[in-house]
């Protein structure tokens, strides 16, 4: 892959292969470039895969908060200072283009926890044959925390290896081996509850639902699913 540092002189800057402005939001690049790669994709008629590596390497970069800072440094040292229309926004710019990126990649995981934690909600309602209020309280709360410090669990699904489109993906299952962890530690010296064995049923649930969006790898590299219930009782159901 290319060095993030560096800037595409025959072929305009990252941003100009997939026509956008220097300043677009995180969220919006990433529909901009699902949109060509949809078009530009060598497995449909008229694609292109010559187009589709040159989306891929610009993706690769602004797709990540870190490179695509670095990659907007290396813009601003290269723009001659007499073209403003060109050079790099003030910095508080590029910290607010981070600091949107994680507040979207935040909203992503929350969404796809809520998605998780619902259809476990139905899951387990019907298996227990009880109401899904019976877990829907506690859904709530676990995914109200699931993307708590976003920033820090973005680091750890970029060490499991985590491709940049499935970053929010691991972030959630990340917030979901935390939870585990948490209920563990407050279960060791006191009785286990039955709340306590219907959050790890959830817990338990929502892994899988997740999981089932990454490739046994990754799921792998951030340890497989903790079986919590199986930890605290003894038993998996």
């Amino acid at each position: 892959m290319a060095d993030s540092s560096s800037v595409t002189t025959n072929q305009g800057s990252l941003y100009e292969q997939l026509g956008v402005v220097s300043t677009i939001s995180q969220q919006e690049l990433k529909r901009v470039y699902r949109k060509l790669a949809f078009r530009y994709h060598p497995d449909r008629n008229a694609g292109n895969s010559s187009r589709m590596q040159q989306l891929n390497r610009a993706w690769f970069v602004l797709s990540d908060p870190d490179r695509r800072f670095k990659y907007d440094q290396s813009l601003q040292r290269t723009r001659p200072p007499d073209t403003p229309e060109k050079q790099q926004p003030p910095r508080d710019n590029q910290r607010n283009v981070k600091a949107n990126w994680f507040e979207s990649l935040h909203r992503q995981s929350t969404r796809l926890g809520f998605e998780a934690a619902k259809s476990a909600t139905r899951a387990l309602a019907t298996r227990h044959k009880c109401p899904q209020e019976t877990y829907a309280e506690l859904a709530e709360s676990i995914v109200r925390n699931l993307a708590t410090d976003v920033k820090a669990k973005a680091q750890l699904a970029r060490s499991a290896g985590s491709a940049p489109l499935d970053l929010a993906l691991v972030v959630a299952l990340v917030g979901v081996k935390e939870r585990c962890e948490q209920l563990l530690r407050a279960c060791i010296d006191n009785e286990v509850s039955q709340r306590n064995i219907r959050e790890a049923q959830l817990l338990d649930r929502m892994w899988d639902n997740l999981a089932h969006g990454i490739s046994r790898d990754i799921e792998m590299q951030l340890g497989g699913n903790p079986r919590i219930l199986k930890a605290l009782t003894g038993r998996r159901v």
